[in-house]
C-alpha cells in the first residue's frame, strides 16, 4: 500500500471536524442574535410606550419646580399615584424618576408596588439620596439626562440585573433636569436566551459527532473504485447545498450505484440517511425562524395599537405627535405649503359622565367623533385627550375648510337642540381652526387653532346664559 502524505480518510476526518465546529459556531451565533434581538425589541417597544405615556401625563415644568423647591405639589402627588399603579399594571421591576448630583443618585419620584405597600413600605421622599450606585452607573444616567431621546442599557445593582430605559425630563424652556426610568428584570431573559442557544449547540454538535464517528468507522476499510462514484455524488450534493439559503428539499443525497456489499456501500447509505436528518434539522431551524418572525410581527402589531384610540378608532395622541413631526419635516422641505388644523373640544362631557355614567359618556364621545370623521372625511382625525380632537386639514378638506367648519357647527347645533334625542346623544362641540402661514411651525398653527377653539367655547357659554 502506498504511503500518502495526506491519506483520504485523514483529510475527510479533518474536514468533517472543521465543518462541525464551524456549523456549531454559525448556528449558535445565529440563534443567539435572532432570539435575543426579538426579545429585546419587545422590551424596547414596551418601555418606550410606557415612558412616552408618562411624560404626556406629567407637568414637567411643575415637576421641575418641585425639584428646585423640594416641595411636593398636587401634580407631583398625582404623578406618584400614576407611577404606583403602572409599576404593577405593566409588571415592571422598578419605575422611578431621578437625577445625578455628584456621586449621589437623587430621587424625584419612585413607584411603590402593591407588594411593597402591603409590607408597610412608603413612597420614597422627594430628593432622597442614595450612594449605592457605582460611578460607571451614575455616568450612564448623567449621559442619558443630556440626550434628547430614550436611552437603553443593562445595569447590575444590589437589587439584581435589570434592563433600563431612561427618557430625559425636559422643561418647556429646554432644561434637562432628570430622567424618568423603567426597569425590567432580565435574569429570566438571559436564562431563556442561553438555554435556547445551548440547545441548538448541543443538537448541532450531536449530529456532527454522529456523522464524524460513522465516517471514521467507514474509512477504516479499503475503498478504491467505488469511492470515485461516492465522491462524485458527494460533490454534487455539496454544490446544491453550498452558498445562499436553499430549499431543504435540495438536501437530499443522491445515492450512487454501489453494490460492493462492504463498508463503502454502507457509507453511501449512511450519508443518504444523514442528509435526510440534516434536511429535517434545517427544516426545524426554518420553522424556528418563522416562529421568531411571527413574534416580531405580533410585537409590531402591539406597537400599532398604541397609534389608534381604542374607543373611537381614530388616531391617538402618539399618532398625532408622529403626524405632526412628519408634517413639520414636509413643510421644511417645501413638500407641503398648505394645510390647516381644526381643534375640536366636546362640551358637557363631564356633565354627561356625572349624570348618566361613563358608559353613556363613551357613547357621547364616539358619536361626536363619528360626526367629525363624516364631515372631515378626507383628513386624518386624532383624539388627543378625553374630550379633545384634532383634524389636520389637507387637500379638498383644506380647500373647503370654511364650509366644512360651518357644516360641522350646524350639525352639532342640530344635535344639541334636538330634544327628541337622549341627553348623551345631543352632541355639542367648540371648534377652532387655523391655517398655516409661510415660515410658521406646525405647533404654532396648533396653538392658534387651540386659541380659536377656546374663544369659540367662551362665546358659546355666554350665548347659553
Amino acid at each position: 500500500m502506498a504511503a500518502y502524505k495526506r491519506p483520504i480518510h485523514k483529510s475527510l476526518v479533518l474536514g468533517s471536524a472543521v465543518f462541525i465546529a464551524f456549523l456549531c459556531f454559525i448556528l449558535s451565533i445565529q440563534a443567539y442574535l435572532t432570539y435575543s434581538k426579538s426579545l429585546y425589541k419587545r422590551y424596547d417597544d414596551k418601555l418606550d410606550d410606557i415612558l412616552k405615556y408618562i411624560t404626556t401625563q406629567v407637568d414637567l415644568d411643575d415637576l421641575y419646580e418641585c425639584v428646585i423647591t423640594g416641595q411636593q405639589s398636587d401634580k407631583y402627588r398625582k404623578m406618584q399615584t400614576l407611577l404606583n399603579g403602572m409599576v404593577d399594571e405593566f409588571e415592571l421591576f422598578y419605575l422611578y424618576s431621578v437625577f445625578v448630583r455628584g456621586n449621589l443618585m437623587v430621587n424625584i419620584c419612585s413607584a411603590t408596588s402593591a407588594a411593597e405597600r402591603a409590607k408597610g413600605e412608603e413612597d420614597m421622599p422627594l430628593l432622597d439620596t442614595s450612594d449605592a450606585y457605582p460611578a460607571e452607573e451614575l455616568k450612564k444616567f448623567s449621559e442619558a439626562t443630556a440626550k434628547d431621546e430614550i436611552s437603553y442599557f443593562e445595569e447590575e445593582s444590589e437589587w439584581g440585573a435589570a434592563y433600563t430605559a431612561c427618557k430625559p425630563l425636559v422643561t418647556s424652556t429646554n432644561i434637562h433636569y432628570g430622567l424618568i426610568c423603567a426597569d425590567v428584570a432580565i435574569d429570566e431573559l438571559h436564562k431563556t436566551v442561553n438555554n435556547y442557544v445551548l440547545y441548538n449547540v448541543l443538537l448541532t454538535l450531536g449530529l456532527g459527532i454522529l456523522f464524524g464517528l460513522m465516517l471514521i468507522v467507514w474509512l477504516r476499510h479499503n475503498v478504491t473504485g467505488p469511492i470515485l462514484a461516492l465522491e462524485k455524488s458527494a460533490r454534487h450534493f455539496a454544490e446544491k447545498s453550498r452558498g445562499k439559503k436553499k430549499d431543504p428539499q435540495d438536501l437530499i443525497f443522491e445515492v450512487p450505484e454501489i453494490n460492493t456489499h462492504n463498508e463503502v456501500e454502507s457509507l453511501s447509505n449512511a450519508i443518504a440517511q444523514m442528509s435526510k436528518d440534516m434536511k429535517n434539522y434545517v427544516e426545524g431551524i426554518l420553522e424556528a425562524e418563522e416562529t421568531v418572525k411571527n413574534a416580531q410581527e405580533a410585537a409590531a402589531n402591539m406597537t400599532m395599537l398604541a397609534y389608534k384610540d381604542a374607543l373611537t378608532h381614530v388616531g391617538s395622541k402618539i399618532a398625532y405627535d408622529n403626524a405632526a413631526r412628519t408634517l413639520e419635516k414636509d413643510v421644511a422641505e417645501k413638500l407641503v405649503t398648505e394645510f390647516g388644523i381644526a381643534m375640536i373640544d366636546l362640551n358637557n362631557l363631564k356633565l354627561i359622565n356625572d349624570s348618566y355614567g361613563h358608559a353613556n359618556g363613551n357613547i357621547y364621545i364616539a358619536g361626536a367623533c363619528h360626526i367629525v370623521c363624516t364631515i372631515f372625511r378626507h383628513s386624518p382625525v386624532f383624539r388627543v385627550g378625553g374630550d379633545e380632537f384634532i383634524v389636520i386639514l389637507k387637500s379638498s378638506d383644506y380647500e373647503n375648510r370654511h364650509d366644512l367648519v360651518e357644516k360641522a357647527n350646524l350639525k352639532f347645533f342640530e344635535t344639541e337642540n334636538d330634544n327628541a334625542r337622549e341627553p348623551w346623544e345631543r352632541f355639542s362641540v367648540a371648534i377652532g381652526m387655523a391655517e398655516y402661514r409661510d415660515g410658521e411651525s406646525v405647533d404654532a398653527v396648533f396653538k392658534r387653532a387651540d386659541q380659536a377653539m377656546y374663544q369659540n367655547k367662551q362665546k358659546m357659554k355666554k350665548n347659553r346664559k
